[in-house]
């Protein structure tokens, strides 16, 4: 079973590294890089003088430096929303359409007895309901509840939740496994998940060696 979670694995890391160096490298080549550093400076000194300003009661300084930095920043924006729409470009068909159909969860319909089929590709198996609160539910003649590890063919899900409105259980795509529980994401992380875990440190990482004004 290693191939099942390792492959998925290796081609999200691969992914995620590849989008985050990219993404990085559109900032570099869409933003001038010196005028960003020049606003990132005075804005830092703006903020200590409005610190002053502030001890001092000033009002006059202080509306000035606060006029002056809410300039700047939206200047920040304007510079920044040609690498921001690119960047969307490039993200959007890979969150929303290629990393859901190869990685995405598992949604199962019940009917009003709570029983329904669960599906992927050629494999069908029995899925009831037994209780919703702790969830707890029925494959076959296998029980699972919150958080278990659901095999289906040489696939990991993980079963998530029930939606008692649509009637549907959901199993996410169990990806990476850790031997300790993460905060909001437990020990079993989906696609997304690994992909934020990866991409925050290599983005850091890739913009500091790009030079990327940050």
């Amino acid at each position: 079973m290693v191939g099942a979670t390792f492959i998925p694995m290796t081609v999200i890391l691969i992914i995620s590294i590849v989008l985050s160096f990219i993404l990085s490298l559109t900032y570099k080549v869409f933003t001038n890089q010196e005028k960003a550093k020049e606003m990132k400076e005075r804005i830092a000194e703006l903020r200590k003088k409005i610190e002053e300003a502030q001890k001092k009661k000033n009002q006059t300084e202080l509306m000035k430096y606060q006029n002056e930095m809410l300039k700047i920043s939206s200047e920040q924006m304007r510079a920044t929303t040609k690498p921001m729409i690119i960047s969307f470009i490039i993200i959007i068909p890979i969150f929303f359409w290629l990393l859901p159909s190869l990685y995405g969860n598992l949604d199962i319909e019940l009917n009003d007895s709570h029983v329904g089929v669960l599906k992927y590709g050629a494999i069908e198996e029995n899925v009831s309901l037994m209780q919703e609160n702790p969830l707890l539910i029925k494959i076959d003649d296998e029980k699972k509840s919150l958080n278990d590890v659901i095999v289906v063919g040489d696939k990991k899900f993980v079963l998530q939740k029930f939606d008692k409105n649509k009637n549907v259980i959901t199993l996410k795509r169990d990806i990476v496994d850790f031997p300790f529980s993460m905060p909001f994401w437990g020990s079993h992380i989906g696609w997304l998940g690994w992909y934020i875990l990866v991409s925050f440190p290599m983005t850091t990482i890739f913009r500091r060696l790009l030079g990327v004004v940050q």
